[in-house]
């Protein structure tokens, strides 16, 4: 029996884990939380004997193949149109647990399926040989207070000849790979020097050039790398005579509270923004199902992706099947040991929901916001609710569309309003803010913010480096690139779709006859090329490049074309480690900016399910576009690899303003007519702004507002209605 058959032969008349059948993407309740764990307590009790510690790493709703869910969630929006229901589908969870016994730990997969009452073990399989799980917070904290207080580790501080009761504050980190062969999990450690007890200072204005490395599993010290101190070649601590200058370090703080106690001044011109709106947001939620406009979609989350958005819907129609942030990576351009090591994963080696922020109202969104939960577990097997970690909010957009008649001087607008899902997340001293906007022209956009602080290494007083940029005395900032993988299941009208191609191209210059009549040398046409096979390609903004996902079975009955949508891809530079690197081999999507492959259940992962010291055989988008599959007319994804390479400057310190870059879909002859024709004209009567009120003295020597600014206008006829259409 297939899994297919077996989800569809299997469905429950109840789930009585849940108070009421939950959507089959909903994430997991602390309830299904709870039966996974008593489950695989119960399956392991029955084949370990003596002390063991069975260590949850992750877990997660596993998502019912594609075959099965697609047209249950077609039933599903049809029995809600009739106010009817159906049969749930049965749930299922994925797991990574490891027992740990004897200084020793074996990792597994394990799959449960949860039941109307209780939890089922499926499958318990090992982790494959030749894959590191992710380290989590507990295994971190477990090994930063094991090196602290470890003989070798208290012996290489003391050569730095720090003052007497100074703390030394270190940052557990991602350890990378160097070599093309599997090493026992390690967690590397950037230290610094801290200028105070106050756990918010920035201590990274102070780095430290040594790195210890401990064991992920025993947290035993396995080595003790010294760092290069100067601008060029391998020099380290070791080699310098002298002490190291840790007088030079000065503090740089961020944190409002420091820097108020320091006696810095802020800004004092800058007004109060609220965005007010007095009769609550145009959304709905009813469990994770938001509609918005003629938008209707799931809102999904898990540890690994975080944000996942899913049966994504304009006016009933498909557009897309699931959206998320499949992978990313941050390798470091520093080629000195041990910084040749640096290259993060931060959603395969650390996970995007469990680091999410806990977003606060006023600060990380204005307006009527909605906030929603996720539920995972901790090391020990009990539920832990992370709360806040997805907003919802509208947002004043700008003008939508606009034309005013040159003839009558009567204006026609309106102003654009989009939905924003977004999350935050930190990894050690990085913050990524994702928001995806989906606007009222069918449009949908993500956009990512990269910000928090650099990571930073020691260097000489004087010297600079051609690997990085010194961002304050002593500080040596690295050149690095942040490389993201967007994943775009489509769903274009129906699940048959084709990836087309489309350049614009200058016609020769040709004064002939016609039908390559250019005589004026002003022609240009658009040149399309099917994608049928899996591959890839690349970005070309001298061509005006853009990849159109149409569904070559729906024609556009105005424009005789296949309805379609457009995605304008980002020309970010790729990834820069040699072909033959480690760290080429690791980052599996850093090769081109768009990768094409047929769809097949549990792909999600551009850069291999494990990337923890993956090393090339992380089976990732390499392996699965070099099956050859035939992508026209098919079940497809589209990849889309963007990002920054970031060449650090002096003002990205001690906190660095936001990098932002935006990725858009937009449709493209999908409709007959602009989508958003039908937004009402906008007006100051439904907008209510009020003019610009420079303070003034009147001649009974009170000062005016905007009040008697907004009457003088109101009776010179200022300030009405920005669309004569509609007052």
């Amino acid at each position: 029996m297939t899994i297919v058959q077996s989800l569809v032969n299997s469905l429950p008349t109840k789930l009585g884990l849940a108070s009421s059948p939950p959507h089959p993407l909903d994430p997991l309740s602390p309830n299904e939380i709870a039966a996974a764990v008593e489950a695989i307590k119960a399956h392991i009790a029955k084949e370990r004997t003596g002390e063991y510690r069975v260590w949850y790493k992750s877990i997660a709703m596993l998502e019912a193949p594609k075959a099965v869910l697609a047209p249950y969630l077609d039933q599903w929006h049809e029995a809600k149109l009739k106010g009817s229901s159906i049969e749930p589908l049965e749930r299922r969870a994925e797991a990574i647990i490891g027992v740990k016994a004897n200084g020793q730990c074996v990792w597994s997969e394990v799959v449960v399926a949860f039941g109307s009452d209780s939890a089922t073990i499926v499958s318990f399989t090992p982790v494959d040989d030749a894959h590191n799980v992710s380290p989590d917070m507990e295994e971190m904290i477990a090994a930063e207070k094991a090196l602290l207080s470890h003989p070798e580790f208290i012996a290489a501080v003391a050569k730095l000849d720090l003052p007497p009761n100074a703390k030394v504050v270190a940052d557990g980190w991602i350890y990378g790979s160097d070599t093309f062969t599997k090493g026992s999990r390690k967690i590397p450690f950037m230290c610094y020097l801290a200028f105070s007890d106050n756990p918010d200072e920035c201590h990274y204005a102070a780095p430290l050039p040594i790195v210890p490395v401990v064991s992920a599993d025993d947290f035993s010290l396995i080595a003790m790398d010294y760092c290069p101190i100067y601008g060029t070649g391998d020099k380290t601590l070791l080699d310098f005579e002298g002490r190291f200058p840790w007088e030079a370090y000065t503090a740089n703080e961020y944190d409002a509270g420091i820097r108020a106690a320091a006696g810095l001044t802020f800004r004092q011109d800058l007004k109060p923004y609220r965005v007010v709106q007095p009769e609550g947001a145009s959304f709905t939620l009813e469990g994770r199902e938001i509609k918005w406009q003629k938008w209707s979609l799931h809102i999904g989350f898990n540890y690994r992706e975080g944000l996942v958005l899913n049966d994504v819907r304009y006016d009933g129609r498909k557009t897309f099947y699931r959206l998320s942030i499949s992978d990313m990576t941050v390798p470091y351009g520093d080629p000195r040991a041990p910084f040749h090591r640096k290259q993060a994963f931060d959603l395969g080696d650390v996970g995007a929901g469990l680091v999410a922020n806990e977003l606060q109202l006023g600060c990380d969104c204005l307006g009527e916001i909605l906030y929603l939960d996720f539920d995972h577990w901790d090391t020990k097997g009990e539920p832990v609710r992370l709360k806040g970690v997805v907003c919802i909010h509208e947002q004043d957009d700008g003008v939508g569309w606009k034309h005013t008649n040159f003839r009558t001087n009567r204006p026609s607008v309106t102003r654009s309003r989009v939905l924003i899902i977004q999350t935050i997340i930190t990894v050690a001293n990085y913050e990524y803010i994702f928001a995806w906007k989906l606007d009222q022209a069918a449009g949908i956009h993500l956009e990512t913010r990269a910000t928090g602080i650099l990571s930073t290494a020691a260097i000489l007083p004087g010297e600079t480096s051609p690997y990085g940029n010194v961002v304050s005395p002593g500080v040596l900032a690295t050149n690095h690139q942040h490389l993201f993988s967007l994943r775009i299941d489509p769903s274009v009208d129906g699940h048959q779709n084709t990836v087309v191609q489309e350049d614009s191209v200058a016609m020769p210059f040709d004064k002939s006859n016609p039908p390559q009549d250019n005589r004026w040398g002003v022609g240009y046409t658009v040149e399309k090329t099917p994608i049928t096979r899996s591959g890839w390609a690349d970005a070309a903004p001298e061509k005006n490049r853009v990849f159109k996902i149409t569904n070559p079975n729906v024609i556009n009955p105005v424009s005789g074309k296949p309805v379609a949508y457009k995605l304008i891809p980002t020309p970010s530079q790729l990834l820069l480690a040699h072909p033959d690197s480690v760290a080429h081999a690791r980052a599996e999507f850093g090769d081109h900016h768009i990768y094409v492959t047929k769809h097949k259940d549990q792909e999600l992962f551009s850069g291999g399910k494990y990337t923890n010291q993956s090393y090339g055989q992380a089976q990732g988008i390499r392996s699965w576009i070099a099956r050859d599959d035939n992508v026209e007319n098919e079940d497809v994804v589209v990849w889309h690899t963007f990002g920054l390479t970031h060449n650090p400057r002096v003002e990205d310190f001690p906190v660095m303003p936001c990098e932002t870059h935006m990725v858009s879909l937009k449709p493209n002859d999908f409709f007959t007519v602009n989508p958003a024709i039908d937004v009402p004209a906008s007006t100051q009567a439904f907008n209510q702004s009020s003019l610009f009120a420079p303070k003034k003295q009147t001649p009974q020597g009170v000062l005016q507002g905007n009040a008697q600014v907004e009457a003088e206008a109101k009776a010179n006829g200022l300030g009405a209605s920005c669309c004569s259409t509609q007052g």
